[in-house]
């Protein structure tokens, strides 16, 4: 028995050990095992780790053996290894208990005969469940569900393996019994989580496909905390397996090195319930369908506005509920009534950026192009504010301040302090809203206002206030956690978004696969999967179409297998993540689209992509084809929009930190270059891109130019925030004297700001 010092010290070898496992330092594992063992030479995790690193990969199959080695030393697919990425993954330890035992009572080599057996009666449960060996330690197996190839369903996976690994040990262990009166008893844990992987090494002992982080560290443990010929899970993956399995809690556990308890599970057998969807999505628009109440209602506003009462519809629902497809379907209803559309899209990218969805809807109607010259751009204001009778002096000047379009000497300045400017800019834009509905109605949308800016709530307060008495109808969409702020009117509808019955399910399925039927079976298991979120069924349906488990027959799809080997998924994040790993080659555009932000022009792309024009442009059909991207225009003057802003964030989450920096740089670079305009009505879109780069030098001049601006546009909230942020990554620059004379002109801005700002509260 050794004492509780040397124990600490084996402890924190093993530790040590085990870190080196998950980097494949294999012989940094043989080290710290010999050392572990001078001090107990009978630890059996010494043992394990001590054979995993000495094992001989060129002689493991040994005579007579052509399979062995496969089995031993599990091979990469053929295809060249995938760069290192950030990615979810499930991992599976499991264990042989008592190997040191045995290596008493056995001879070397039916000892190695026995083990050989386990392991392929493991090899053989991953395989069906299309899990990746990584690594055999010895009597222990180091398995991923997620890497290289994500599926749908991974932590399903893992834990249905885990369950045939115990069930064909039966078999296994009858023979023992029978040849050489032993059993075998295995232990397993499963635990999902962020891990980083890709190749990792060198020379021979390179690996191609290798996991960096704490998740196999707490597979590890979570398996040493199992029962004999048990599965112990963590909470995160009992929550992504819920409704599958019957489990039952095995409490709180400390884990060794792990900071926090974590409560396992002990799994007891599959449930044979249907698969449900825990929705906990953060972006929104899905096809519609069953929303025929709804639309109705929209259309029985819109002929109350074509009778010149104005009308506000507050449309509220969780991400992937149909927001933005209910508004498709009033547009469809409207086909053939004169009215003007006018879209207004919030951005999470410009939370900050006063009036944002408002000066991008402008700029549209306008017809502003990046080439335009500075007098095109004012007489295309100067018209739009004839042909409506509102142009005069202020007006011009009002509007092309709002614009960021610069005045010659011949329009003078306006006398106005910066809060009256703020507020006639509001009414004018009030007031071209409601000379255009003279002309025809106005829909106007505004989207997702959980992302909108402060000084667009202030002007939608007053639209929500002047519009009851004009042919306006406003629609302003937004999540169930924004609160709108504008309180109840007479004209003022509010609508709450729920789930689809599920039995328009199967009309969606419809839509999404163009008609083409679907077997009723497969039809079952979307409809139940889906939990009725829109976006849940739509990226269920697409999976099962791209899953190469239908073949097109005479207008419909039959299955070309049985349905348990189809690509199901059940969770919409590694829906995700599997639709980007087939991708291949393309999936490194649409990782470098999801830094450009939501919607992003093709000369964007173009400038800072390192593909030629052919294969580039041939990946963006690719990614509009599989449904990625919506292409709006032609090229070379096209712009792409993320279809699920969800799709971006899994594209954005993949892809490393510093490989994201490289790319936020390159943006930013590239927009200081070639887009002038942007740098000068938009700095803190370079701000965010240099602040992302983590070049805070760069980025504190942008912050500051775009607090100056919010300022002259009176936008003093954002304008507090801009300055902020330029003081905040000052504080993490060197002092130097050009660092305290940047930080005293910033805290200037913002006193002068704060003051407004405390003024306007207690106005």
């Amino acid at each position: 028995m050794v004492s509780e010092r040397v124990q600490r010290q084996i402890d924190r070898l093993l530790d040590e050990a085990e870190a080196a496992i998950a980097t494949g330092d294999w012989a940094a594992v043989g080290d710290h095992a010999r050392t572990v063992l001078r001090l107990d030479p009978e630890n059996s995790d010494a043992l394990s780790y001590l054979a995993a690193s000495e094992r001989d990969p060129d002689s493991a199959g040994g005579e007579g053996s052509p399979d062995t080695q496969d089995l031993a030393e599990p091979q990469p697919p053929s295809s060249s290894a995938p760069d290192a990425e950030r990615r979810q993954l499930t991992v599976m330890f499991c264990d042989l208990q008592g190997s040191t035992a045995l290596s008493q009572q056995l001879d070397p080599e039916e000892l190695r005969d026995v083990i050989r057996g386990y392991q392929e009666v493991c090899a053989g449960a991953v395989g069906r469940f299309e899990g990746h060996i990584a690594k055999y330690l010895g009597d222990g197996l180091l398995v991923y569900f997620g890497y290289p190839q994500a599926h749908e369903d991974d932590p399903q996976r893992a834990v249905r393996a885990g369950l045939a690994i115990l069930q064909d040990m039966g078999p296994l262990n009858a023979r023992l019994k029978s040849d050489k009166d032993l059993e075998l008893t295995v232990r397993i844990g499963i635990h999902t989580g962020l891990v980083v992987a890709g190749e990792m090494g060198g020379g021979d002992t390179l690996e191609e496909l290798a996991i960096v982080g704490e998740t196999p560290n707490i597979a590890a443990r979570i398996e040493g905390a199992a029962e004999p010929d048990g599965i112990a899970i963590s909470d995160v993956t009992a929550s992504l397996v819920q409704g599958f399995f019957l489990c039952e809690s095995m409490g709180p556990h400390d884990l060794k090195g792990i900071s926090e308890p974590v409560e396992l599970f002990r799994v007891l057998e599959e449930s044979g319930a249907q698969t449900r969807f825990d929705v906990a999505v953060s972006t929104h628009l899905t096809p519609l369908v069953g929303r025929e109440q709804e639309v109705g209602l929209l259309l029985d506003r819109w002929e109350q506005v074509e009778e010149g009462l104005g009308q506000v519809v507050l449309v509220s629902g969780e991400a992937g509920i149909g927001k933005s497809r209910l508004l498709q379907g009033l547009i469809d209803g409207l086909a053939g009534r004169p009215h003007v559309f006018q879209q207004h899209r919030c951005s999470p990218y410009h939370q900050n950026s006063a009036l944002f969805p408002v000066i991008e809807s402008y700029e549209r109607w306008l017809g502003f192009q990046r080439e335009d010259s500075q007098e095109e751009r004012i007489q295309a204001i100067e018209t739009a504010l004839e042909e409506r009778s509102l142009l005069t002096p202020e007006a011009l000047s009002l509007w092309a301040g709002m614009l960021s379009v610069p005045l010659d000497e011949s329009h003078p300045p306006l006398d106005l302090s910066p809060q009256r400017q703020r507020q006639k800019t509001m009414e004018l834009m009030t007031q071209l809203k409601v000379a255009t509905a003279n002309e025809q109605p106005v829909l106007a949308v505004f989207e997702d206002l959980h992302w909108a800016d402060p000084t667009t709530l202030e002007f939608l307060g007053l639209l929500v206030e002047q519009v009851a008495t004009s042919k306006v109808m406003a629609i302003l969409t937004f999540r169930p956690e924004f609160t709108p702020p504008w309180g109840s009117r007479s004209h003022v509808t509010q609508i709450n978004l729920n789930r689809l019955p599920q039995r328009l399910a199967t009309d969606l399925i419809a839509r999404v696969t163009g008609g083409k039927e679907l077997p009723e079976e497969v039809i079952d298991q979307i409809a139940s999967k889906s939990d009725e979120v829109p976006l849940f069924v739509e990226e269920l349906t697409q999976m099962v179409i791209e899953s190469g488990l239908l073949r097109e027959m005479d207008g419909r799809y039959e299955l070309t297998g049985p349905l348990t080997d189809l690509a199901i998924p059940s969770t919409l994040q590694d829906s995700l993540t599997a639709r980007l790993d087939r991708l291949g080659e393309v999936k490194e555009v649409v990782q470098l689209a999801s830094v450009l932000g939501r919607e992003f022009i093709y000369q964007l792309i173009q400038a800072v992509s390192q593909q030629d024009d052919a294969p580039l442009s041939d990946h963006l059909r690719q990614l509009v084809a599989g449904e990625f991207l919506y292409q709006q225009g032609v090229l070379p003057e096209a712009s792409y929009i993320f279809k699920h802003a969800l799709i971006q964030d899994a594209a954005y989450n993949s892809l490393l930190i510093s490989r994201r920096q490289q790319y936020h740089q390159l943006v930013a670079q590239v927009y200081e270059e070639s887009f002038p305009e942007t740098v000068e009505s938009q700095p803190e879109l370079l701000a965010h891109h240099y602040t992302e780069a983590g070049l805070n030098q760069q980025a504190v001049p942008y912050w500051q130019q775009a607090g100056q601006i919010a300022v002259r546009r009176s936008a003093n909230v954002e304008a507090v925030n801009h300055f902020t942020k330029g003081l905040e990554l000052l504080e993490a620059l060197p002092d130097t004297q050009e660092r305290d004379s940047q930080e005293a002109e910033l805290q200037t801005f913002l006193g002068q700001c704060l003051i407004q700002v405390r003024g306007f509260g207690s106005a």
